[in-house]
């Protein structure tokens, strides 16, 4: 199977300063195409967007220096209010013990300052890959959170619980990673393990039998729809609400929102 989860674009969280270290890892991030950046200046914004209802994060990036917090501080709260998302701290080279209190508050991995962006790219795609093969993950589709661990679907206003088999995960769980749509070949080859050209209804069995689940009506398909002779998920997620930095946005941060505000729109 394809174990490339960067396909998709990824929704990062970044809570910095706007005199902090992270313009570099901004710029590289917005210029790969495939994140869509948000940006927050203080820890309370940071834990406040964490858990909001708005579109669902993939991995919140934190600097050491918040106006209210430190970013150690802000690793534990969000850990301890049971946040499972991937975090990387970023903090100066201050040795064993520094690198030690950064793991030790819950952050998933260091980003050494000052930042080689490469590496730091590279620790972020692990940290996502990580998370969504895990038990913790939980993958926001349409209004459902899904976890393929438990194969589960649960509406994230009801509560209500849906339960999957094991090869309906899969299917979910490849078309959620998937870029554009997926034929029934690639979904034969990647999920069952089958040869191009074998002769099986099985992809259009499960396919039907996941759209009684998951869509609302079952006359009008709007999360698994079919689209150029394969399969996409329609995920739905919703345009984002910008919140403002507490100081004046450093001239990157202003060029990453204001692409990013600009993406949204069109």
């Amino acid at each position: 199977m394809n174990r490339d989860t960067m396909s998709r674009n990824r929704h990062i969280l970044v809570a910095d300063t706007t005199e902090g270290s992270l313009p570099t890892l901004l710029e590289a991030l917005l210029a790969e195409g495939r994140y869509r950046v948000e940006c927050v200046g203080s820890a309370a914004d940071c834990l406040a967007r964490s858990f909001s209802a708005q579109a669902p994060l993939d991995a919140v990036i934190i600097g050491m220096h918040l106006p209210d917090s430190s970013g150690t501080t802000l690793c534990a709260s969000l850990r301890n209010r049971g946040l499972t998302l991937p975090l990387l701290l970023a903090q100066r080279d201050a040795g064993e013990r520094a690198t030690i209190e950064g793991l030790d508050s819950g952050a998933n991995d260091i980003i050494t300052l000052p930042l080689r962006a490469g590496e730091a790219m590279a620790r972020l795609r692990a940290q996502i890959r990580a998370y969504e093969t895990s038990e913790d993950a939980v993958l926001q589709i349409g209004p459902f959170h899904f976890r393929p661990a438990r194969r589960m679907l649960q509406d994230g206003k009801t509560g209500a619980r849906v339960r999957l088999t094991e090869k309906e995960a899969a299917v979910l769980k490849y078309l959620y990673r998937a870029e554009g749509p997926v034929s029934r070949n690639q979904l034969l080859r990647e999920v069952w393990g089958y040869h191009n050209g074998a002769t099986t209804h099985t992809v259009e069995t499960h396919i039907y039998r996941l759209r009684r689940k998951i869509e609302p009506d079952a006359s009008r398909i709007g999360l698994l729809v079919n689209e150029e002779g394969g399969y996409r998920l329609r995920l739905g997620v919703a345009p984002v609400k910008r919140w403002e930095p507490i100081e004046r946005p450093a001239p990157v941060i202003g060029r990453v929102m204001a692409a990013e505000m600009q993406l949204l729109s069109a």
